[in-house]
Parts: structure tokens; C-alpha cells; sequence
């Protein structure tokens, strides 16, 4: 049996409460109702009912009309009628400094210069101040009854279109993303009140238009398959969906044990929020359905003016929902070839587990994080982080064709001395060197030749090289004294790095300068392998004395 239903979808900031549109006395009075077809849209069959249409919805033929009760409930078991279900409402109410974007690590991802840049987000709420000097905007469109722009009316749209975009300049506040391209979807009025074939019609325009992501801080508490239905299309077209969790009153959690829809539905990306001290905030909605957790209390962001200032703290998963939004971007515009699945799936393997371990109800599968790296196996909790990045925004240093830089892989001999010679900007053409194993298609050995004349490496017992062979820390310790230096001359401080050995001074000015750490605070271990990690973090330090201990 097909159903309509009067329930109101509201916005996700700190209370959300539901209202039931109309009451008995007014059964006659009209109301928007959303019609799913079978096959295709058919409008012959309202051609004798007196009707008003507002919104079409043409990927999944469906529309949406005005009509009273009777004339939808006569529509109900027609063959060509897929559903019939009355519209609902979005509101929104508010508590009333941006810790939450260093929380999100997007001060790392900026230093890598990701901004999100080329990617298109369409916010669906209030629309947004468009003459706010914090924000960008590159367009957008307006769905409310009786309005002819996108312009915010409310607050609730441009505080949350600032956590994504809020520029970076000296004013302000900075969002996650500040370079997306934000198109302002207005599917809710100056009170915060919107219907949900306005918010419908907002996600058909970003399927019309190639939107990358949509933002909905917004829920409801009962499932709509119009909605259902659009989200799933616009899944399908690629665009990735975030949605706020929903937030309790009173932290009681009596209207559902699973968190609001839309977050429930398959197909988006369910929010949740937490405090600064990263614990799940009282007010936000948990259960099997949510995916991860960003900040979301006392968030500092764009506003409307008020009181004399155009910023705000507002708490809410209303807040979370747009640091994950943006998180994506970034995601995103570094990997741009990366389908929608393995963007979000990197996106949750980036998490950072706040609860028991694995997926749970309180946190999904954890604390979203921007991009740490280039790399997909550098994340943000990763020691040699800095020292990788340092060295990969130089180009100097290359991960492997899946995206991943291996940092506990052993690094070969002709691997540092190409490495050292990108830095110091050495021949590194391909050709013949004097080794008898080093051949001229080696992709080092232009670097090898190079290095061998400056008199920073030599060769082995046999004419030999071994291009192939990991490289021990002794070894590396001399090239870099050699390539680098001089350095000033250091005092023994290791207790296995023997008197005369042929590294002894290099290793001993090194860690004089605290380019070299050693083991337990005694051990160098100079004859052990060293790998990708520990490379770079000398380099790097080599390079940057601010990144020494």
C-alpha cells in the first residue's frame, strides 16, 4: 500500500524537533505532496485534478504538487503511481574559535597546497551572504517559495558554507576548502524552515549542474523514498553526499536509536559531532548508521551581520557535516583520477578511532582528517610526516604508482645517490659510469656518474657498485657529510661507532648537529639497513635546520 506522511525535516543544529504539518481542522487545505512514477513521468493523469506543480524531478520521475488530502489520497492506488508522500520541512534552531580546523589537520593539507580547488560543493540551506568579504561564492539558486535569490536570510548557510570556504586572508576565520567552487542551494527560508521537495529539487539541480559533493545539515526522522530516491541517483552520477547525523535536545535520544535521515540512507555519509576534547557531544545522534565524527561544538564561522559582527559560534552536527564535506575536496583535488568509493573509503581508512576499535555507534569509524600527505600510508599520526612532505613538495622525493610512499621499504644505494642528486641538481642524464654493474639504463646511473666526479660517493671492491643493494646508515651518514657539508666536527656519542672507522666523523658531525638520532640513546647501529622513512627525515633536516630536535 502506497503512504503519504505530514512529519517536518529539520536542520542539525543543537535541538530538532519535529512538526506535523496541518492538523484536522485543515484536511482540505493544500498541501505539496511528491508523486514517484512506475516507468516516466505521466501528468494526463492530474489533468482533471485541480493541482499546482512545483518541482520536477525528471532522474527519478518523480514531481512534486500542491493538492488537498482527498485528491492525493484518490491518486494512491493508481497503477502508473509509484508512491505518493506528503512533503516535509527542514528547521532549524541555534546555540549561540575554529578549533576545529586544526582538530581536522587542514592546516597540514594547506602547507601541501590542497584547497580543494576545482571542486564544485553545493550547500543545500539557507543560502548564504553574499556580500560577506570571507567568502567565495561561485553561484547558486533558490527553491524557496516567494524569494528570488540565494541570499541568507538566516545565518544557518553561510555559517555552514564557512567551515568549508571562509577565504584565507587576513580576516576572519579559514575554511577547510577555500578555493571549492561553493554554489549556494536556498531550500530553506529566513526561519529555517524548508520542504523537503525543495531540498529535492536542490539535489536534481546538483545532478543538472556536476556538482562533486552536497552538503545537508538537515534530517528527518522518518524515511521518504522521494529523497531516498534522488540521493540514490545523485550517488549514482558519482557526487558524494554528507549528511549531519541529527542532534537531541536533550541528549536523551528518545526519537530514534539510529542517527536521522538522510545520514541513514546507504548512499550518503552520515555525520556525527564532537567537543574539543573529542568526545562524542551530548547532542548528536549516534546508532549503526553513522560513519564518522568531526567537530561540531562551538564551531567559529561565517554569519549574517548581527550585533555588529558577520561571524559566529554555532554547535551542531550541522557543523560537522561541512568539515567532512570539505575533507573530501581536498581528497579529491589530490587524486583527482580516484573514483567516488575509493575517496571515501581512503577518507574512513584516514580516520582516527576515538572509540572501541573498529566502526561503533558513538563515533563510526572515527575522527575525519584531512590529506597528511601526498602519500596514502603517511597519515597525520606518522613521525616522518613533516620530513616526507618537506621533501615531496620539492619533487624530490616520489612515491609508487598506487599513491603510496612505503616508508618502512629499504632504500637501495642508487636510490640516495638520485636522491642526493636531485637535491643538489646533478646531471642525472642516463649513461655509461665506470662501475662494471652499473649499466647505462639504469634509471640512476646518470646520477651515480654525477656523484662519483663530485667526489661524493666511491665504489666497491670489483669495480663494483651494487646499485640494487640496501644501503646501511654508516654509509649514508658519509655521503651526506660529503654531498652537504662540512659540518662542525662532533664528539663520539655513539657507543657502536667504532674509533677510525670510515664513517666515524661523519656519523659523529651529524649527530652534532642533530641531523642523526640514534637508538636508546646510546646505539647508531651504523651497519644496519636504513629505509624511506629515516631518509627522508635526514634530508629533510639536512635541508631545514627549523625541523631539528
Amino acid at each position: 500500500m502506497k503512504k503519504y506522511l505530514g512529519f517536518v525535516m529539520m536542520l542539525c543544529l543543537v535541538s530538532l524537533i519535529v512538526y506535523p504539518i496541518g492538523s484536522s481542522a485543515e484536511n482540505e487545505s493544500e498541501k505539496r505532496f511528491v508523486i514517484g512514477f512506475e516507468d516516466q513521468i505521466q501528468k494526463d493523469i492530474l489533468e482533471n485534478i485541480p493541482h499546482e506543480e512545483v518541482h520536477t524531478y525528471p532522474s527519478i520521475q518523480a514531481l512534486t504538487v500542491e493538492m488537498n488530502e482527498k485528491q492525493a489520497a484518490a491518486l494512491e492506488n493508481h497503477p502508473a503511481i509509484k508512491w505518493i508522500e506528503e512533503d516535509q520541512q527542514v528547521e532549524v534552531t541555534r546555540q549561540v574559535r575554529n578549533w576545529g580546523y586544526d582538530v581536522l589537520g587542514a592546516r597540514t593539507s594547506k602547507q601541501l597546497g590542497l584547497t580543494g580547488d576545482g571542486i564544485k560543493i553545493a550547500v543545500i540551506d539557507t543560502g548564504v551572504n553574499t556580500s560577506h568579504p570571507d567568502l567565495k561564492i561561485a553561484g547558486g539558486v533558490t527553491f524557496v517559495e516567494d524569494t528570488t535569490t540565494y541570499e541568507d536570510e538566516n545565518g544557518h548557510g553561510t555559517h555552514v558554507t564557512g567551515v568549508i570556504n571562509a577565504q584565507n586572508n587576513n580576516i576572519g576565520t579559514i575554511g577547510v576548502a577555500p578555493e571549492a567552487e561553493i554554489y549556494a542551494v536556498k531550500a530553506l527560508d529566513r526561519g529555517g524552515i524548508g520542504n523537503e521537495s525543495d531540498v529535492m529539487a536542490g539535489v536534481q539541480w546538483a545532478i543538472d549542474h556536476d556538482i562533486d559533493i552536497i552538503n545537508l545539515s538537515l534530517t528527518a526522522p522518518y524515511a521518504s523514498e522521494n529523497l531516498k530516491e534522488i540521493i540514490n541517483k545523485a550517488h549514482q552520477n558519482g557526487i558524494h553526499i554528507v549528511a549531519a547525523s541529527g542532534n537531541d535536545r536533550d541528549g536523551s535520544g528518545q526519537i530514534t536509536n539510529d542517527v536521522m535521515y538522510p545520514g541513514r540512507y546507504e548512499n550518503t555519509l552520515s555525520v556525527g559531532a564532537v567537543t574539543e576534547d573529542l568526545k562524542r557531544a551530548s547532542f548528536s545522534y549516534q546508532g549503526k548508521s553513522l560513519d564518522a565524527v568531526a567537530p561540531g561544538e562551538q564551531i567559529y564561522s561565517t554569519y549574517i551581520q548581527q550585533n555588529e559582527s558577520s561571524y559566529g559560534y554555532l554547535s551542531g552536527t550541522s557543523m560537522a557535516s561541512p568539515y567532512v564535506a570539505g575533507s573530501i575536496a581536498l581528497y579529491k583535488q589530490l587524486y583527482p583520477d580516484y573514483t567516488k568509493a575509493e575517496i571515501e573509503n581512503l577518507l574512513i581508512d584516514h580516520a582516527i578511532d576515538l572509540g572501541p576499535k573498529g566502526k561503533d555507534e558513538a563515533y563510526g569509524y572515527g575522527l575525519v582528517k584531512s590529506p597528511a600527505s601526498y602519500f596514502i600510508d603517511v597519515e597525520h599520526r606518522s613521525w616522518f610526516k613533516n620530513y616526507v612532505n618537506a621533501l615531496a613538495q620539492e619533487d624530490w622525493i616520489q612515491g609508487y604508482r598506487d599513491d603510496k610512499y612505503r616508508p618502512y621499504r629499504d632504500v637501495t644505494r642508487q636510490e640516495v645517490v638520485t636522491l642526493v642528486g636531485r637535491i643538489l641538481d646533478l646531471d642525472g642524464t642516463k649513461r655509461a659510469t665506470s662501475y662494471s654493474d652499473v649499466s647505462s639504463d639504469l634509471f640512476g646511473s646518470g646520477y651515480i656518474a654525477s656523484a662519483t666526479e663530485e667526489g661524493i660517493v666511491e665504489g666497491l671492491p670489483g669495480n663494483q657498485f651494487r646499485p640494487n643493494a640496501p644501503i646501511d646508515r654508516g654509509d649514508v651518514a658519509l655521503i651526506i657529510e660529503r654531498a652537504f657539508g662540512p659540518f662542525t666536527d662532533g664528539s663520539p656519542q655513539f657507543s657502536d661507532v667504532e674509533n677510525g672507522k670510515y664513517y666515524e666523523d661523519a656519523i659523529n658531525a651529524l649527530a652534532e648537529e642533530q641531523i642523526l638520532n640514534g637508538y636508546n640513546g646510546t646505539e647508531f647501529r651504523p651497519e644496519q639497513s636504513i629505509n624511506r622513512a629515516e631518509i627522508a627525515t635526514i634530508l629533510a633536516k639536512v635541508l631545514d635546520p627549523s625541523l631539528r630536535e
